[in-house]
């Protein structure tokens, strides 16, 4: 979070717990200032697991270094000398020029042993995302699902879900002093049930061309956010299907907060989406809603390739969006095969293919929500051909879609994971 401070994971931890069973009961509140004692592994390094005793009544929290991306060092694993020193406090360094991050799983156990706890209500608040310039932090919560609270429309940070992940990313650049609770526009939360394990990322996206020290801090606590708001649509699915150029569209969702209606959204080029249609509500089963709706437009019948994806919006009309599906609609015109490798990547990507002609490509990585984020362009040859895709250091881990155009005529589109 601040300069002069690697990342920081503030786990403040209190539980209300009646006895000293596998349940804990209550929520959360801060007082994680006991010294860490290294269990197993290396110091600071992944697979180094360490207790953290006493965080309350009866209750240990065991914290494992999960993983490293991008050549970030942890220095310090618990800083005491920052304004809230009763957080477990990583100072984390991220290189210059990369996208580097820390993940740490974190469990709940009886007190001296490791016998896990079970929270029955959980609130996780990512505090402090900010950024500058040339650096935008990032949190990931993972709770395993459950709802996330931050401050409507708000210019500072972006939040989204991807699967029962929650990222909340910096897009201002603007630094905040200290370890600041008060600094809504820069932090939110995420509440579940009966968690016992999680996962907590703490990484920014440094473009400067030094190495950065930043603080990050996570308050086991809720807060109230003023004009606040929280996603208001999980789904269980969302899957579109073609045949005689029409395509079908469902999805099913398992919790709907505030929603008003959604727009269904198609794009042929992946970036520019339109309206064609408006599903007012669906058909309620249980906690559940399904929901229908077929395209049948005479354009998709001289196309290839379709993207759709779902505009979601609420009550007072704030927007989020699902994730981009792609669907084609007619079989390749080309005999191209697209292979690409690895997968999951972390910078660079290496596509494979056999083309039947000598022709000029593109290869496009697109976002879930179809904003293009990179392009690269050759010349490809008759036979086989392989594009080295550099330069994808400074992607925000998530997934994405790579795209094969050929001759300006969109051939594939796989998913990839940038870890």
């Amino acid at each position: 979070m601040k300069k002069n401070f690697t990342y920081a994971l503030l786990l403040c931890l209190v539980f209300s717990l009646a006895n000293n069973f596998a349940t804990a009961q209550g929520t959360f509140q801060q007082s994680f200032t006991a010294t860490p004692t290294l269990l197993t592994g290396t110091a600071n390094q992944v697979g180094a697991k360490y207790r953290f005793a006493n965080v309350s009544a009866g209750t240990d929290a065991i914290v494992i270094i999960s993983a490293i991306n991008g050549n970030a060092t942890i220095s310090v694993l618990d800083n005491n000398g920052i304004s809230a020193p009763a957080g477990f406090s990583p100072n984390i360094a991220i290189p210059a020029n990369k996208t580097g991050w820390v993940e740490f799983q974190i469990s709940f156990v009886i007190t001296n042993t490791l016998i896990n706890k079970s929270v029955d209500s959980l609130y996780a608040t990512a505090i402090d995302i900010d950024g500058t310039s040339t650096l935008k932090e990032m949190d990931v919560i993972n709770l395993g699902g459950g709802i996330s609270s931050f401050v409507a429309a708000n210019p500072e940070i972006t939040v989204t879900q991807n699967g029962t992940a929650f990222t909340g990313l910096n897009v201002r650049g603007v630094d905040y002093p200290s370890i600041d609770t008060s600094a809504k526009v820069v932090m939110f939360t995420v509440k579940n049930s009966n968690v016992t394990t999680f996962t907590y990322r703490a990484g920014a996206v440094n473009s400067g061309s030094s190495s950065s020290t930043r603080q990050k801090s996570i308050y086991f606590k809720n807060f109230y956010y003023p004009a606040g708001g929280s996603l208001p649509v999980k789904y269980s699915s969302f899957d579109a299907a073609a045949a005689n150029s029409v395509v079908t569209l469902n999805w099913v969702t398992e919790q709907e907060i505030n929603n008003d209606h959604f727009e269904v959204e198609r794009s042929f080029d992946g970036t520019n989406f339109s309206t064609v249609a408006i599903v007012l509500d669906g058909f309620a089963t249980g906690s559940q809603k399904s929901y229908k709706v077929k395209d049948n437009a005479a354009e998709l019948a001289t196309k290839a390739v379709a993207y759709y994806r779902l505009k979601q919006i609420d009550n007072n009309g704030r927007i989020t969006y699902s994730n981009v599906l792609t669907v084609r609609l007619q079989s390749k015109t080309s005999d191209v095969k697209m292979q690409v490798s690895p997968n999951p990547f972390v910078e660079n990507l290496n596509i494979q293919f056999s083309s039947t002609v000598n022709a000029k490509a593109q290869v496009q990585v697109l976002s879930v929500n179809g904003q293009k984020v990179f392009t690269q362009q050759t010349t490809i040859t008759k036979g086989s051909n392989s594009i080295q895709v550099q330069g994808l250091s400074k992607l925000i881990p998530g997934m994405y879609i790579a795209q094969l155009i050929i001759n300006g005529v969109i051939i594939d589109n796989q998913k990839i994971i940038k870890n």
